[in-house]
């Protein structure tokens, strides 16, 4: 019997940040190749912050503010087809077409959703689907922050974790203060930083002083983001219309959707120009990170046969699949855990696990590699630790047709590791 599947984010997926631009005029663009992508913020534009603990209007809409246990479960729920309101099962498209639609009222007007750099497409475009307006974008919080060009990464605070959004988003832990003052320092030589701490999360004023005082050790200066003040920055600018000014920032757009066809309809359409696809995105689940194709489909695996694991499939060929696996182990050395494996392959039926090797090497990395066989499919493992955890990558394809997924698995091999540590040996 197979293990229960839960579609979901799996923990956050971080899409790579490109350069991107700010203009006098409020509107916020992206190089697409050749062409160029733009977020218009207009005078009747309403802007809605969603996430990363709160749902509220930045500006405009109906002025009602949506029930506490509304938004929790919007948020709890996001990354699933059904959750939990009131003790009911309800759609969670539902959910959020409640949520929207007491933010927006009547208005129908264009709306920008503001969202965290760090959540995966998916997620945003739930909100999106769900929000009762013509014309409705989304940005990341990233992509609203006007600076001048002094001004250095955005550091997004999380529940669990910190991003540092530059050049590339960067992921640790939320007690890792030291290691995202580096990073946030280290990128690009810059004296200023901006500070995002979003409101309703546990803990975050705190982990924003300790942030702070870490990157004042290193003389860089950390400015607050206040996304209601942003917002309300733009819509300034906008009226002045003062022309010549761009601002650059290290940004990220991560969707822009535009709704075709009458209000309430489910008729979708990409605009003709879409955001740009990443060569690569990190997922984050648990204690780790791992870098993936951007547009595979991630599912937990929460029950069944076998570990709890994520599995990262092609959206093209569902037979090529990459399996992700942590566990925790604490001063625990490669020929340690080999031992453990070694013995726990032999305990199996004939035929299932073969090719066992307990000191190999894979994307330049020390591993323990072995061959599953399953009925139509073979799945090759690696074996690496990062930090105090094991962290176990399976490459699945059919038999024969192992070319296909090496790319993909050669990459998380590579790039997997424990929150606060480096890829690596």
């Amino acid at each position: 019997m197979e293990g229960r599947r839960v579609r979901t984010a799996a923990g956050p997926i971080f899409q790579r940040v490109r350069p991107a631009t700010v203009s006098a005029d409020a509107t916020v663009c992206v190089e697409v190749g050749p062409a160029t992508v733009c977020v218009e913020v207009g005078p009747a534009t309403v802007c809605v912050e969603v996430g990363p603990a709160t749902v509220r209007a930045l500006r405009g809409g109906s002025g009602r503010r949506p029930a506490e246990a509304l938004v929790s479960a919007g948020l709890d729920w996001i990354d699933d087809e059904i959750g939990l309101f009131d003790e009911r099962p309800v759609a969670v498209a539902d959910l959020w077409r409640a949520l929207m639609s007491s933010i927006l009222g009547e208005g129908g007007g264009p709306v920008l959703i503001v969202h965290p750099t760090w959540w995966p497409r998916a997620r945003v475009e739930v909100v999106v689907r769900a929000t009762p307006a013509r014309e409705v974008r989304a940005v990341s919080r990233s992509g609203l922050v006007v600076a001048d060009c002094r001004a250095g990464p955005v550091i997004e605070i999380a529940a669990e974790f910190v991003a540092v959004c530059g050049a590339a988003v960067q992921v640790f832990g939320r007690g890792d203060v030291e290691l995202v003052a580096d990073a946030a320092a280290e990128a690009g030589g810059f004296t200023e930083v901006f500070l995002d701490a979003a409101p309703g999360l546990a803990g975050s004023a705190q982990t924003a002083e300790d942030i702070r005082a870490a990157l004042s050790d290193r003389g860089v200066a950390a400015r607050d983001v206040d996304m209601a003040a942003t917002v309300a920055a733009l819509r300034t600018t906008s009226s002045r219309r003062a022309s010549g000014l761009v601002t650059t920032l290290l940004v990220a757009v991560a969707t822009v959707i535009a709704l075709g066809g009458a209000v309430g309809t489910t008729r979708w359409r990409h605009g003709d120009v879409e955001a740009p696809a990443a060569a690569s995105a990190s997922l984050v689940e648990g204690r780790i990170a791992v870098e993936i194709p951007p547009d595979w489909l991630v599912e937990r695996i929460t029950s069944g046969p076998g570990s709890r694991r994520v599995e990262v499939t092609s959206p093209i060929d569902p037979d090529l699949v990459v399996h992700i696996t942590s566990s925790y182990a604490p001063e625990t050395t490669l020929a340690e855990a080999a031992e453990v494996l070694g013995k726990a392959v032999t305990d199996e039926d004939p035929g299932v696990f073969v090719g066992f090797r307990s000191a190999a090497e894979v994307a330049g990395r020390p591993a323990i590699t072995y061959r599953e066989i399953r009925a139509g499919r073979v799945i090759d493992w690696s074996v690496v630790l990062a930090g105090a955890t094991r962290i176990s990558i399976g490459c699945q394809s059919a038999p024969g047709g192992e070319a296909a997924v090496r790319g993909p698995c050669t990459q998380a091999v590579r790039t997997a590791r424990e929150l606060g540590t480096t890829a690596g040996p």
